[in-house]
């Protein structure tokens, strides 16, 4: 009896230190098991981020509308600051995130290239105004139902800029208006 239970004690030490260096984490990578949905919200994100990025440097470039530029230049700063900070999240979690706009917004891209004067700039403000209603659906739910905190933490931080940008578009399209 005394044998089997020195057997099971020592057989629980090694179980505990096999345990113990099993859990040292010595790679630095912060590894949480990310839901689908998880994954699908900083995909559509950075999705959005290069978007607003490209897009803003088009506004910036093409527009004549003094407002018009300076939302695109707004555009490119707040969300490259955002893009970095998710695609740091996504490294840490060893999860790939796109480098540049979904095909959409590649082609929406083409066609504002096209156009000109208040033309281009109706159609940039419009889009934008759309963009910035999906992008807050889709970082409010991140906000109320991720299953990470890093990422809700993330979604809240950047709601406020995301209401202002389409405070902003809404402006903008309303002195675009020719009476």
């Amino acid at each position: 009896m005394k044998m089997q239970k020195l057997f099971l004690a020592g057989m629980l030490a090694m179980n505990a230190l096999c345990f113990t260096a099993c859990s040292d984490d010595d790679d630095g990578i912060d590894n949480p098991l990310v839901s689908e949905r998880d994954k699908n919200f900083m995909v559509q994100a950075s999705y959005g981020n290069w978007s607003e990025v490209d897009m803003g440097k088009v506004a910036d470039s093409m527009s004549a509308n003094a407002g018009v530029k300076m939302f695109g230049q707004h555009m490119q700063q707040d969300h490259s600051a955002s893009q970095a900070e998710l695609a740091g999240i996504g490294d840490s979690w060893q999860v790939n995130l796109p480098e540049m706009p979904d095909s959409l917004h590649i082609a929406l891209k083409a066609q504002l290239m096209n156009m000109r004067g208040h033309t281009f700039d109706t159609a940039y403000i419009n889009g934008q105004i759309k963009d910035h209603v999906k992008t807050i659906a889709l970082f409010e739910d991140a906000a109320a139902n991720s299953n990470q905190q890093r990422l809700k933490d993330y979604a809240n931080k950047y709601l406020p800029a995301i209401r202002m940008h389409k405070a902003m578009a809404d402006s903008l399209a309303a002195t675009l208006i020719i009476p």
